[in-house]
């Protein structure tokens, strides 16, 4: 495992936490440093992921005290997220959390239990909660439809996308270090009775070759749910397109406010209108209809 530290203005962190996590972060710890500052330990898997946020931190927020160091294991990291850790609501009624860690009984609608093991998706950042709002929101377009869900990291929005009726939901997930998490996952959220959840290790191509090999996979899907910077998610608008239905909804979070005109004129070349939005601090998310 690799270490990357550094340390930013207060305002910068939820920039640096998207370059992080944009790179395959399994975590981050925050601790304060002097003059207000924010020190940040990221974990990555991979060196090259590391160096790479290491990078886009400097070019994007000039930072220059990076430091990436290997650490034989993942013992640290775990005892520190453990002890920072706090349920998160991503909706109303909707808690996420470890087992270990029960939510609120009062006006709880819905326990996610998510391991918090190297795969970002802990109901605590902002992006997760837009996409989960969006979800149940529109959970009248969701209930009884197929749902694709495109970076799930560890599936998160795949079991929102149960609790909001989902007929299946398919994560797929590009790192093969979440398959554990996911497996785990999976195993404390079992889908309602007349649903269905899997996850798939791969790229978007990897649906379509697993269409029809005996899964729930359906490579044509109702709704598409992105949760990734415009870097990563813009190139696969093209895939989205080909393999959803007329009218189907597409939920684009990750996205920073500043970046969303861009992000609606992408969209629209690729026939996806824009029909709803929401922000929350710094970050936007979209839902768009398939022309």
């Amino acid at each position: 495992m690799y270490c990357l530290t550094c340390t930013i203005a207060g305002d910068q962190h939820e920039i640096a936490d998207a370059i992080g996590y944009g790179y395959d972060a399994g975590g981050c710890v925050e601790e304060a440093a002097a003059a207000g500052r924010i020190k940040l330990i990221f974990y990555f898997a991979d060196k090259d992921n590391a160096d790479n946020a290491a990078s886009s931190l400097k070019e994007m927020l000039s930072v220059d005290d990076a430091a990436i160091e290997f650490v034989d294991d993942k013992q640290d990291w775990n005892a520190k997220w453990r002890e920072s850790m706090e349920p998160a609501q991503i909706a109303e009624g909707v808690w996420v959390s470890p087992t270990w860690l029960e939510p609120p009984p009062e006006g709880r609608k819905a326990w996610i239990k998510i391991e918090p093991k190297m795969a970002f998706g802990t109901g605590h950042h902002e992006t997760t909660r837009l996409a989960a709002k969006m979800l149940i929101s529109r959970k009248n377009e969701v209930a009884g439809k197929n749902v694709l869900d495109i970076g799930t990291g560890s599936g998160i929005l795949c079991f929102v996308a149960d609790y909001a009726g989902a007929g299946s939901a398919l994560g797929v997930e590009i790192d093969e270090d979440c398959r554990e998490n996911l497996a785990e996952n999976l195993r404390d959220n079992p889908p309602r009775r007349d649903g269905a959840i899997e996850f798939l290790i791969g790229t978007l191509d990897a649906v379509n070759a697993d269409a029809g090999a005996g899964t729930n996979t359906d490579k044509i899907f109702d709704v598409v749910i992105m949760n990734m910077l415009s870097t990563e998610s813009s190139p696969l608008l093209g895939q989205i397109r080909a393999m959803t239905k007329k009218g189907a909804l597409l939920i684009w979070s990750g996205i920073l406010a500043g970046e969303k005109d861009e992000v609606i004129n992408t969209a629209g070349k690729f026939g996806f209108r824009i029909d709803n939005q929401q922000t929350e601090n710094e970050w936007w998310c979209g839902a768009f209809l398939r022309d």
